[in-house]
């Protein structure tokens, strides 16, 4: 097919008035003017798209999809608080309660326009409802253990993908709720099979309160979980403990990264490791602001995240770049660089930027279309972050996973 519309986004952020795409077999085959396009593929069936932008998908690489809305219920002003909140709180919920969030929560990063979702994945809800959405999607299994002997600990050593949009990756949680043995053996299977690492890291002050061997607010939580404060790690930093370990490479998502100093950033560097940055879920929280524009500096991959609806008060990545974009805007971060983010920045994040994040030749065909901004102010990303709430049309692998309105085929 081609898809035609008033603009199209590519891969150089610069708007193409008048554009069409051409797709084939789930791939963008084409790029360019919709006259010169329509002469070249003459068969093709046409989706003309009134006052809309195409654009790739968004990659939110941070979600927790089987979280009901608890925001309001756990608020809390600091990090350990809100981690004995949620603790409490999912003490009352069953299993249905994760597998109907799940579906909702889906179903809303379908409209707001994501594409692609990494998504961590603790109460087994999530795959199916993922596997059925014509999402792509990356599952990390979550593991929480202190265990000095972790053989028990589930985690996936192989698993089959129900679908070829989803794969698999293993997610502990942090440095502080994972024992040195268990993070070794989750860096022995994911170098046997491939599989990627998402872990929350440097999120709060109090994990590296707590490696440094000072008070820390994360003393209720162990004592809690009936875990020894002298299981916890002891370095300089969170990411210099994991650089120790080995487990700091490509491959390895670093969630939040909020508490980064110079010295972590050249570790990051050096590993080929990229961020997730969650930065509605860390004002909620109050763990602080990450330094954005020195990962960006330093040429580390970075992606955004919704993080969960425990976090964050919507999954919808427009509005976590209209929040991003307000607190760096002081450090010389633009809405182009916020869109860049959330596309190949994503897309690079989870080492999927030579299939998707852009909209090029030989390119999976992940592609939305928004609504036309009302008003031209001259820079389409700024226009976008100040208008869009939802998209108009979703495609992933060249199918249509939530249908285009005021679309008229010819």
């Amino acid at each position: 097919m081609v898809i035609i519309a008033d603009k199209i986004i590519r891969a150089d952020r610069k708007p193409l008035s008048d554009g069409a795409i051409v797709i084939r077999s789930g791939k963008i085959i084409a790029v360019g003017r919709s006259g010169l396009i329509r002469r070249r593929f003459p068969r093709h069936s046409v989706i003309r798209l009134e006052n809309a932008v195409l654009m790739p998908g968004l990659v939110n690489v941070h979600a927790h999809l089987e979280l009901p809305p608890l925001l309001a219920r756990i608020h809390a002003t600091d990090y350990s608080q809100w981690v004995l909140n949620l603790l409490k709180v999912k003490k009352h919920l069953m299993p249905q309660d994760y597998a109907d969030a799940a579906r909702e929560n889906v179903d809303e990063i379908i409209v707001s326009g994501t594409t692609t979702v990494a998504d961590i994945c603790t109460h087994n809800a999530s795959p199916e409802v993922l596997s059925r959405s014509g999402l792509r999607a990356v599952i990390y299994k979550e593991l929480i253990s202190m265990d000095r002997d972790p053989r028990g600990s589930i985690v996936p050593r192989s698993r089959r993908p129900a679908s070829s949009l989803i794969r698999y990756g293993i997610s502990p949680h942090s440095p502080h709720t994972v024992s040195e043995q268990a993070l070794r053996m989750v860096l022995q299977i994911a170098k046997k099979t491939g599989m990627g690492i998402s872990m929350h890291v440097a999120e709060a002050r109090d994990e590296l309160n707590l490696l440094r061997g000072k008070a820390s607010g994360l003393d209720g939580l162990y004592a809690a979980a009936g875990w020894d404060r002298a299981w916890a790690p002891r370095a300089r930093s969170s990411f210099e403990y994991l650089r120790r370990i080995g487990i700091m490479m490509p491959k390895f998502l670093a969630v939040h990264a909020v508490h980064a100093d110079d010295d972590d950033i050249a570790i990051i560097k050096r590993s080929g490791a990229a961020i997730a940055h969650c930065p509605r879920s860390n004002r909620a929280i109050g763990v602080g602001k990450m330094p954005l524009a020195k990962f960006l500096a330093a040429g580390i991959p970075v992606g955004l995240g919704t993080d969960s609806l425990a976090s964050s008060p919507t999954l919808n990545l427009w509005d976590e770049m209209r929040y991003a974009c307000r607190i760096h805007r002081s450090s010389g971060i633009t809405p182009s660089d916020l869109l860049h983010i959330a596309t190949l920045g994503g897309a690079k994040a989870l080492g999927m930027d030579k299939e998707i994040g852009s909209l090029e030749p030989g390119k999976k065909a992940d592609i939305i279309a928004v609504p036309l901004p009302k008003k031209d102010a001259g820079d389409i990303a700024s226009d976008l972050l100040r208008e869009t709430k939802s998209c108009i049309m979703s495609m992933v692998n060249g199918n249509i996973i939530y249908p285009p309105q005021n679309a008229k085929r010819k």
